[in-house]
């Protein structure tokens, strides 16, 4: 049996997770799963400010706002810091090939190729 090696990006870890899972339980011939994720590091945010512009009164003749001024922390994160895409690697049979990327592919595997 002749071996290749398909590698690819997913947008979450949990989805190449969700897809490793997949592809475990539909081929039983598979010869090696790795997720590497590709995240950064989280830049620290205490220390920072946050500011936010609130409609005062709305029944006035001309607009009036409010600014609104809070301390961030390092537990509190912005949604799109914590999204750290994943890379999953799958050996398999050349057989099984078409399989693999069909299960990628139908996750939102972005960039799958051969290597």
């Amino acid at each position: 049996m002749e071996l290749c090696r398909m590698k690819c990006e997913f947008a979450s870890e949990e989805l190449a997770e969700l897809a490793a899972g997949r592809i475990r339980r539909n081929l039983k011939q598979i010869r090696s799963l790795r997720i590497r994720k590709l995240g950064k590091a989280l830049p620290s945010v205490s220390g920072r400010q946050q500011f936010t512009m609130l409609p005062a009164n709305l029944r006035m003749e001309n607009y009036a706002t409010d600014v609104l001024i809070s301390e961030m922390s390092d537990s509190v994160y912005p949604e799109h810091w914590l999204r750290k895409s994943a890379e999953l690697t799958v050996v398999c049979d050349k057989a099984d090939s078409g399989t693999v990327s069909g299960i990628m592919q139908a996750l939102g595997a972005v960039q799958v190729r051969f290597v």
